[in-house]
């Protein structure tokens, strides 16, 4: 075996090692339940107004949002003192949106199946609904 080979054994170990040994950053990840509704970041935080989501809308036509578009929501998401608001309330095809002024927990802790229900209806009249479901540590 040659120096040259030797170097990148070395180099190959340093990184499984570092890779291995390194912390997990930790952070909350959500999921959209619908495909229609694609979730296209969240960001979710500590205290009142500091959990929302993007969405676009994938249905192929307009929809509009019921009035504070979130139905329902469990685990550590709540609504609050402030009302959930959305915007625009009648998202066009392929355009995204906002879910905002959603109140996450107290203090940092551990997120398990957290959900937010955003509800809309369609063009055609449908009603359909797109749970965000959020875990991780926060």
């Amino acid at each position: 075996m040659t120096y040259g080979w030797a170097l990148i054994v070395v180099a190959v170990i340093i990184g499984i090692l570092i890779y291995v040994t390194s912390s997990a950053t930790g952070g909350v990840t959500c999921a959209s339940s619908n495909t229609n509704m694609v979730l296209k970041e969240s960001v979710f935080g500590i205290g009142a107004d500091k959990v929302a989501f993007t969405l676009q809308n994938a249905t192929g036509a307009a929809v509009t949002l019921v009035a504070d578009c979130v139905t329902t929501v469990s685990g550590d998401i709540t609504e609050g003192a402030t009302v959930s608001a959305c915007a625009p309330l009648t998202p066009a095809a392929n355009a995204t949106f906002t879910v905002q002024q959603l109140d996450g927990p107290a203090a940092s802790k551990t997120i398990s199946g957290a959900t937010a229900t955003v509800a809309y209806t369609t063009a055609g009249g449908l009603t359909g609904t797109a749970i965000i479901t959020c875990n991780g540590k926060v």
